[in-house]
């Protein structure tokens, strides 16, 4: 029954109620107006939720007082529901911890504060995607235990032999790759005034500020990771030797694509700096004069870097470390985690202050070097200048 269907049947309710000649069952008329006012207020209810978010979208909702209206809910996921997520902002500004918090069976480990609530871990990953161009190219898995990944050192040759002769045969050996559990840390101080804002924009902040910090960490594992020794990922970098060139011209730059290994001409794709790519490389001709660079306009619009028919990603420097290009395919790359973030709040006895501390259990490593090549530009000293004296 729509609204006015309801208040219809409500008001012939009273009527029927107040006429003493009626003759329906009483107690029934009664049941009936309070099932319909329960329906009445929830259909109302729905009804001021859409017309909020509608002047919202609109960009016309002005600010007034509004009583809530309780959530009805069936089955769901806690860590979603409006009371853990305010469980876990006070938890946050104050330490305090509420029955929300404790009826969590993760909370019983003292060494972990509390789950981070489903909708933050939303926000997390889904700006991890979409705001690192690296991370989103990245393999990504999930599991628990150190993962192996296969590897061959060998594959088999077929030969051509003589009637009645038999070929070689072949030993095929099979490694592996294993991944370990490596912890990566963000620090945030939220500060008192973070208490007077709203539960929304308490979790867009600490979304916001975990996410850059997260991702800026990951993608610069993924290319200058140091491997085991350092309690991190093992980079790109790290794994596949740095070849130098003497300068920056299009013989050089046609050796290095030709050295890309004809499997990978689809997925292989060039990584290096805006400033180094507008400034060392879209200038450049071929023996006609034309240019082995270009920079095509998308479908939205926006210029789209290609050398030698391979997309060129911009990357930050700091991503990049010293070096000047990397070409490959950056699936080949694979980033093992068990993406449970946990939040931890605890004062520093040091300094007094109250710090919020996010971990991730991670590791990383290449399956496969066979498609990179790690550019470098040789350094040129210049003769230092002898003082006249």
């Amino acid at each position: 029954m729509t609204i006015e269907e309801i208040k219809k049947r409500l008001q012939e309710i009273v009527d029927a109620l107040e006429d003493e000649t009626n003759e329906e069952d009483t107690e029934a008329l009664e049941e009936e107006s309070r099932k319909l006012t329960e329906e009445l207020k929830r259909l109302q209810g729905l009804e001021s939720r859409k017309s909020i978010a509608q002047k919202i979208n609109d960009g016309t909702l002005a600010i007034t007082n509004v009583t809530p209206v309780k959530e009805e809910r069936g089955e769901e996921n806690m860590y979603s529901t409006m009371e853990y997520r305010k469980a876990f902002m006070k938890y946050v500004l104050s330490g305090e911890i509420s029955a929300e918090l404790r009826a969590n069976a993760t909370t019983k480990t003292t060494d972990i504060g509390s789950v981070i609530p489903t909708t933050i871990m939303n926000k997390i990953y889904e700006k991890i995607e979409n705001f690192g161009k690296i991370y989103s190219k990245i393999t990504k898995t999930n599991f628990k235990g150190g993962l192996a990944i296969p590897t061959s050192s060998l594959k088999p040759t077929a030969t051509w032999v003589a009637e009645g002769a038999t070929s070689d045969k072949q030993k095929k050996t099979t490694g592996s790759i294993v991944f370990a559990y490596y912890k990566l840390q963000c620090k945030v101080a939220i500060t008192l005034e973070a208490g007077t804002v709203s539960l929304e924009i308490f979790e867009d902040t600490v979304a916001k500020n975990i996410t850059e910090a997260m991702v800026k960490a990951l993608e610069i594992a993924v290319f200058q990771g140091e491997g085991t020794n350092s309690k991190q990922p093992t980079g790109i970098e790290v794994s596949v030797e740095a070849t130098e060139i003497d300068t920056v011209d299009y013989k050089t730059l046609v050796e290095i694509e030709s050295n890309v290994d004809e499997a990978y001409d689809d997925t292989a794709e060039y990584y290096m700096t805006k400033k180094d790519f507008l400034n060392k490389v879209i200038g450049l001709v071929d023996n006609n004069k034309q240019p082995i660079a270009r920079v095509n306009i998308g479908i939205d619009g926006k210029p789209s870097p290609v050398l030698f028919g391979r997309p060129v990603n911009y990357t930050p420097a700091e991503v990049l470390g010293d070096h000047f290009m990397v070409v490959g395919d950056l699936s080949d790359y694979v980033m093992n985690s068990n993406y449970q973030m946990t939040m931890k709040k605890y004062i520093d006895e040091d300094t007094d202050e109250e710090i919020s501390k996010c971990t991730l259990i991670a590791d990383g490593k290449l399956a496969s070097t066979q498609s990179f090549q790690v550019i470098d530009i040789k350094k040129t000293t210049t003769p230092a200048t002898p003082s006249q004296g």
